[in-house]
């Protein structure tokens, strides 16, 4: 082999085989330690979650809503009418909230400036040409994060299972992930029922699954999957399949997208809002079975459980727990939920958008 190798030079062979011999002769041992799991997993994960929370160093401008678009093609002024702005600061705020709930003053600066780049007509004629756009974005974050629930409750609620620091990260109670139903069983303290909220849950959904998977039918990739799935079943195990696969697909039927929500696999979320991890590698198998989730709120877990079911209602009662507002991309499923499913209502509610009750009409 060796002179196959080398072939035509014999010094080659002569040197490679003293080479070899040396290797033989020279044996070393090895003992490996093995490294403490938080030395290597812990410090990757606070580093992803660092990341994740601060906005790319090149921020793209959303695109607007048609009519704005439309405005700020033909080069109109829209930062004289107060609808217009509102409408642009909306947008921007949605976008930044893909990364964080709590931008810091640069990241501001830095959306703003974006968007003056990139549509020079909409500068402040006075300051530094930014300043009233600054606040507004500023502003508008402020009052989203306003609170869901009473204050000695959200006190008592953040004492019991851990607090969101100032920058929006998660300091969980304990070590380890606690079990979901600690979650809904706080929230039946809140808000007291003579049926707890699983329960209502179940009820309250049951009875329109078959529309929610009508309405969503051909239109997802997900509704595909579901529907090859239910071709392989027997009879017996359709409504377990069916509820999961109407409850994963029900932001679709208010056009908002089931990733902000729920996510599979290796997908594992970095929202700074409460999400839905499953453990399956694969959606066909989270509709067939229940399978382990947990729940991520700023990358970290929260809590674990068994089952789409158990991970929906554990994250809808982060929100209580935690005191947040619902993020603009995922608002009109949750209000769904809470006003229409689940039957919860707090003090001063507005009444239920236009959007949302034209669909409870469809499904109800």
């Amino acid at each position: 082999m060796i002179a196959f190798l080398f072939s035509g030079s014999f010094k080659k062979q002569a040197k490679f085989n003293k080479f070899v011999k040396e290797l033989k002769d020279d044996v070393v041992t090895l003992t490996l330690q093995p490294v403490p799991e938080e030395l290597y997993v812990q410090p990757l994960a606070e580093e992803r979650n660092q990341a994740n929370r601060r906005l790319p160093a090149v921020f793209v401008i959303p695109p607007f809503p048609r009519d704005i678009q439309t405005r700020l093609d033909n080069k109109e002024a829209c930062q004289k009418s107060s609808r217009d702005r509102h409408k642009i600061i909306r947008v921007l705020h949605e976008a930044m909230l893909e990364y964080t709930m709590y931008p810091t003053n640069a990241e501001y600066v830095q959306v703003v400036k974006a968007l003056i780049m990139k549509y020079p007509f909409l500068i402040d004629m006075e300051g530094n040409g930014y300043d009233t756009w600054h606040q507004s974005l500023k502003r508008k974050f402020k009052a989203e994060r306003a609170p869901l629930i009473h204050n000695d409750e959200v006190k008592r609620s953040k004492e019991k299972f851990g607090n969101r620091g100032s920058r929006g990260s998660t300091e969980t109670a304990g070590t380890c992930p606690r079990p979901v139903s600690e979650l809904w069983e706080e929230v039946d303290r809140i808000h007291p029922s003579a049926v707890n909220l699983c329960h209502r849950l179940k009820e309250g959904f049951t009875c329109i699954v078959p529309k929610v998977i009508k309405l969503v039918e051909g239109k997802s990739t997900l509704a595909k999957i579901y529907s090859e799935l239910r071709e392989e079943l027997l009879a017996e195990q359709l409504p377990e399949v069916d509820f999961r696969a109407a409850l994963v697909m029900l932001p679709l039927i208010f056009k908002e997208k089931v990733d902000h929500f729920i996510s599979v696999g290796q997908r594992v979320s970095w929202s700074p809002y409460p999400t839905v991890q499953l453990g399956d590698s694969d959606w066909k198998m989270a509709f067939a079975r229940k399978v382990p989730i947990s729940v991520r709120v700023d990358g970290v877990d929260l809590c674990q459980g068994t089952g789409v079911e158990e991970g929906v209602i554990a994250a809808f009662c982060a929100y209580f727990v935690f005191n947040l507002a619902y993020p603009p991309y995922l608002k009109k499923t949750l209000t769904f939920l809470q006003r229409t499913i689940l039957n919860i209502t707090e003090v001063g509610d507005k009444a239920l958008p236009v959007t949302i009750t034209r669909t409870i009409n469809l499904l109800f």
